[in-house]
């Protein structure tokens, strides 16, 4: 049996499209090896989010190549983000079979067949690349990519040059793969895309973000929905009217700010001011008060002064969210950026980095007592078993941690919290939750101290 191997880096959209390429290797006979293991196909999903991403997406291209030095035979393939924009670097990298662009990634199989390709300007993409799999590989949740590309240009950012446009996928694709995926046991779905909160379904007129919720509720198997990050511009009124009252959207909202400084949200083509972004998480809380609020935060941006890092710190510090995804920020070549005067430098960024998580802790841990005091229901999909507990991620995004018997993994489960335990909360299960079971099961299937 010919045998492939994958290595993705970046984002849970890479991930997805490696979870769907790997799938028509496998329909087609393939076994799914690890990177590290001999292979007769090696692939790279890249990334260029960052200097480091960059250079693991090259050292993981150079494996490859060590391989096929023992080996001839052996094809390597490349994809992504970093090959997108940096196809010369990458064709000096060695012999490399197909170098294929963002929007074929559902293409790969068939090219490794035709021994074609066509590398293609992502922006000139019009159509979205429909990628579908009824598997995903070791995970409890299945993430669904229903957007790509995106037209903000913020002023660090290059991934708008490697995804190209805004494109959305059809809603009957996105229904159907779901109701595939519930049959094979899947209970909870992270809906995502590139600037999620430009979906929109060109073949029905005015259905956006939340309309493809709506519809996607109403799927009886399905029994969570989380969104992906989504931009405040985005977070409609609309979109907090359908999660202040849906049975199924998890109470958890990915925000990016990246600054607290209106100096910088202008200067990086940020299209809010730091009131806008107050006002829209004290909606949030005011329609949803338990929800768990997330924020991207970068740290260095170019003309990020100490004064101008306080201020960013305090609005912070006197916001009310869960938890911060704090970056460093990192040259990208074509960005405006690249270009500004005002460069921080690397010590500095790093410690403000540093500052901005101890922040970050310190607001999870306000938000754990906050639902242990006021005894929030939690709900979540039962994944292993570790040191005698169970583990699951709460609706809440609070890593939960339980014991019980004869519990499945994808099993979906209600639970009362307890206390702070490990990174997160100890809980026990609802016992409504076995109410349709037999009372043999029943009786077996009971909380332990």
């Amino acid at each position: 049996m010919k045998k492939v191997a994958s290595i993705t880096f970046g984002c849970k959209i890479n991930q997805y499209e490696t979870s769907c390429i790997l799938d028509d290797f496998r329909k087609n006979g393939f076994e799914i090896v690890p990177y590290t293991e001999k292979a007769d196909v090696y692939i790279i999903n890249s990334c260029t989010v960052t200097n480091r991403t960059d250079y693991k997406s090259r050292n993981a291209v150079r494996k490859a190549l060590k391989q096929k030095e023992l080996d001839s035979s052996v094809k390597i393939v490349i994809t992504g983000c970093y090959s997108q924009r940096n196809k010369g670097k990458v064709k000096e990298l060695g012999d490399i079979d197909f170098i294929i662009d963002n929007n074929k990634k559902n293409k790969i199989w068939q090219i490794l067949q035709d021994n074609e390709n066509n590398f293609e300007d992502i922006m000139l993409a019009k159509e979205f690349p429909e990628q579908s799999t009824e598997t995903i590989l070791d995970k409890s949740r299945a993430f669904i990519k229903v957007q790509d590309g995106c037209n903000f240009y913020c002023s660090y950012c290059a991934i708008p040059y490697a995804r190209g446009l805004p494109r959305s996928r059809k809603r009957e694709k996105i229904v159907n793969q779901i109701k595939k995926l519930t049959q094979n046991g899947f209970k909870e779905f992270v809906i995502g895309g590139i600037n999620l909160g430009l979906y929109e379904d060109d073949f029905k007129e005015n259905y956006d973000l939340t309309d493809l919720l709506i519809d996607l509720e109403k799927i009886e198997k399905v029994k969570l929905l989380r969104i992906s990050s989504i931009e405040p511009l985005l977070f409609t009124d609309k979109l907090v009217d359908f999660a202040a009252n849906s049975k199924k959207l998890c109470p958890h909202f990915h925000i990016p700010l990246q600054t607290g400084s209106d100096a910088l949200l202008k200067s990086m083509n940020r299209h809010y001011k730091v009131e806008d972004y107050r006002e829209l998480i004290a909606e949030i809380h005011k329609s949803i008060p338990n929800a768990a609020i997330g924020i991207d935060l970068i740290s260095g941006l170019p003309g990020e002064t100490n004064e101008l890092f306080d201020e960013t710190y305090k609005f912070l510090s006197s916001l009310d969210f869960t938890y911060l995804h704090a970056f460093s920020y990192s040259e990208r070549l074509g960005t405006k950026t690249a270009q500004m005067s005002g460069k921080v430098k690397g010590d500095v960024i790093q410690k403000r980095t540093n500052k901005l998580m101890k922040l970050s802790e310190l607001k999870k841990d306000k938000y754990i007592n906050k639902i242990i005091s006021k005894k929030v229901i939690l709900k979540g999909i039962v994944e292993s078993e570790v040191d005698n507990y169970y583990t699951a991620l709460s609706d809440h995004y609070i890593r939960i941690y339980f014991k019980g018997e004869c519990l499945n993994e994808k099993e979906f489960l209600t639970f009362e919290p307890i206390g702070k335990f490990r990174d997160g909360i100890k809980c026990q299960i609802q016992r409504e939750d076995f109410t349709t079971e037999s009372p043999e099961k029943r009786k077996k299937c009971q909380n332990l101290d």
